[in-house]
């Protein structure tokens, strides 16, 4: 089976019931699992669980609910432990018997305040080998990954101001706010790969997503062409990071200081050739060279109307490839490791 666009395509849901739809899919084509249903409390604001699947009844889902919450799947169970009508019994094997299932595997999910289980429900009192275990762990994590970008993307932004901002780049330009999302995801997640604090993870995120900030002051007949550019068009275009710096740097009542770096030099090159600036190595800040490689990482990973997105293979080609050059090597290092982890559904 080839996936290799399947992170790209969780990443880029927008809810976790699209997610699970498609990651049922996978578990169904893979390890023979009829269905996958989460269920999450958030300890600050729920006692009972809120519950997630496709293709299944409310009342099966209701008997799943009473086996997670009976059980204590999300503190008590161990991790890919399974239930089935022969090691069930009393009010779990009431349960059971009324969903149309032998045997249920389940998963812990874990992010900030949200927690809870991923059930995997089989038609026939099955054993999960040790590479189908995996398999379920691969799934587990792509389901942790989609609620922690549900999770960002419904964050309001601190100050105002910011928040003024990016709604005036959403009405001139939504690819552009939804790359911005993007690169502020994977920003994250290679910063905390990276050993980023939390304080620097925090302002890592505001700044990618303010980095094209710059484009609102970009003509649209240019930001949006669909073809390639011209060079004149082309230096046009370059001048967003210096805009965007210009813009932040003049907004009165918020602290922005650590954020004009990754605004003004995300384009810099680690070989001295990026603009607007040309520095070199490691005179570009890490956060900056972080949010370099996650914006070239999402924009060809990305369908634009002149041009399809690339293959992920191909990408992490490219990503070889100008590792030292264009971008901080060992960084590169460091989200290829992410991507394979990512990617182990291919087969």
């Amino acid at each position: 089976m080839q996936n290799s666009l399947f992170f790209k395509n969780v990443i880029n849901s927008d809810s976790i019931f699209e997610s699970i739809g498609q990651l049922s899919d996978i578990a169904k084509k893979t390890i023979g699992c009829e269905h996958i249903s989460l269920f999450l409390i958030d300890e600050k604001h729920q006692n009972t669980p809120a519950s997630y699947s496709v293709n299944i009844s409310t009342a099966v889902m209701e008997q799943l609910q009473n086996i997670v919450v009976d059980i204590q799947y999300f503190a008590n169970i161990p991790e890919g432990s399974s239930l089935s009508m022969h090691n069930a019994s009393g009010n779990l094997r009431d349960y059971l018997k009324l969903t149309k299932y032998q045997s249920i595997y389940g998963f812990h999910i874990k992010h900030g305040p949200s927690y809870g289980a991923l059930l995997f429900s089989f038609l026939s009192d099955v054993e999960l080998s040790n590479e189908q275990l995996q398999m379920c762990t691969v799934i587990k994590l792509h389901m942790e990954q989609l609620i922690k970008k549900i999770q960002f993307r419904r964050q309001v932004l601190k100050q105002k101001t910011y928040e003024n901002l990016f709604n005036t780049l959403r009405m001139k330009d939504s690819f552009t706010v939804d790359h911005c999302y993007n690169v502020a995801f994977y920003s994250s997640l290679l910063g905390a790969r990276a050993g980023l604090n939390e304080v620097d993870i925090e302002t890592l995120k505001l700044g990618a997503l303010l980095h094209d900030i710059g484009k609102i002051a970009i003509p649209d007949h240019i930001l949006m062409k669909p073809g390639r550019l011209t060079d004149e068009e082309f230096n046009v275009i370059r001048q967003h990071p210096v805009i965007g710096y210009k813009l932040l740097k003049d907004l009165p009542d918020v602290e922005v200081e650590d954020l004009l770096p990754i605004v003004r030099w995300h384009h810099e090159r680690m070989d001295g050739t990026g603009y607007p600036d040309q520095l070199h190595g490691k005179d570009i800040p890490l956060l900056v060279r972080i949010v370099s490689l996650a914006d070239a990482f999402d924009a060809m990973t990305s369908t634009r109307v002149y041009r399809d997105s690339l293959h992920v293979h191909e990408v992490k080609e490219q990503l070889l490839i100008h590792a030292g050059k264009q971008f901080d090597e060992n960084l590169v290092q460091i989200f290829l490791s992410i991507i394979d982890e990512q990617m182990q559904m291919n087969s």
